[in-house]
């Protein structure tokens, strides 16, 4: 199982994307099941469009995108018990720099037990409990 955050997903859609020929190499591997089911918040899910809209200023454009994610991943849904162990992981942490949304996306891979993450967001390589797929 592996989830994938917002800075890999838009790295993917932005050929300008410093990042882009990396996740594109990575999705080779996930369409091909190396990580199994692939799956993303409702969070991100939010995230992704907000910022591919925000940026492409191109509504087809970003309602391809969504749709494209929609069907590559399971959406998994925050609740109130992922978002009560999002706001303390949120309020508590130390020596990371997480928004609300990269905590959402731990306390849902701690609830899932998934250990993967395709990501380009370098404080998630400060969690030992999970391997950062960056290429």
């Amino acid at each position: 199982m592996i989830i994938l955050d917002s800075s890999f997903i838009i790295a993917y859609y932005n050929t300008a994307d410093n990042n882009h020929n990396k996740a594109v190499e990575i999705m080779r591997d996930l369409r091909a099941g190396e990580y199994g089911d692939i799956f993303i918040t409702d969070y991100l899910f939010d995230e992704i469009v907000t910022v591919a809209f925000v940026r492409l200023k191109n509504l087809n454009k970003t309602v391809e995108i969504g749709e494209a994610v929609n069907s590559l991943a399971k959406i998994d849904y925050i609740g109130k018990d992922i978002f009560e162990a999002t706001w303390k992981l949120f309020k508590y942490q130390t020596g990371t720099k997480f928004s609300f949304t990269d905590c959402s996306t731990l306390s849902m891979m701690k609830k899932n037990g998934i250990k993967n993450i395709a990501t380009f967001d370098e404080d998630f390589k400060k969690v030992k409990e999970i391997s950062v797929v960056s290429g």
